[in-house]
């Protein structure tokens, strides 16, 4: 049994990450294996990820003291429920697609409800979301738009100049013959 002190100190680590994370998504594990769980916890720690197994109670004010005030996605809180977060700086998409894809291959695991950026997505929307392009993966299609027109107008520059230089030789070849 947890002391009142030991609670409190896991209410306010829980609503620290919470306010920083900008994902966070609730899972049903009823029926996961222990080794199921903590394979999915390692795997998501590789991507800076956090999963953790609480009592409602405690994930519920931590919540609410979060700034989360949604019911719901309050109410989903109910039965066995592990919380996914990512931490401070994270890509939270290769986090989301790696709980995903856990979860097609365990049947026991159920993405409940996630909130991403303020909005909630419940069931095949958590699937829609986990599909979203990693933060690296939009920077390359920024940096692919961006350089596309200045390799153009560069080519086109490029084929100026060489018809410039294809007719100053053919210039040069007939001042050549007439001499």
């Amino acid at each position: 049994m947890l002391t009142r002190g030991q609670k409190e100190t896991i209410v306010n680590e829980l609503k620290d990450h919470f306010q920083h994370s900008p994902v966070l998504a609730l899972l049903d594990y009823k029926g996961l294996s222990v080794q199921k769980i903590s394979d999915l916890r390692d795997q998501i720690r590789g991507l800076g990820g956090v999963l953790r197994v609480g009592k409602n109670t405690l994930l519920r004010i931590a919540l609410k003291e979060s700034g989360f005030e949604d019911k719901a996605f309050l109410n989903h809180i109910s039965g066995t429920n592990a919380i996914l977060y990512v931490k401070e700086n994270t890509d939270p998409m290769p986090v989301m697609r790696a709980m995903v894809k856990f979860a097609k291959e365990q049947p026991f695991l159920v993405p409940k409800a996630a909130v991403f950026e303020g909005q909630i997505f419940e069931g095949e929307a958590i699937v829609e979301l986990s599909k979203l392009p990693s933060r690296e993966e939009l920077y390359a299609m920024l940096c692919n738009r961006l350089q596309t027109p200045i390799s153009k107008t560069a080519f086109a520059l490029n084929g100026i100049i060489t018809k410039l230089l294809y007719a100053l030789e053919a210039i040069k070849t007939e001042k050549s013959k007439t001499e």
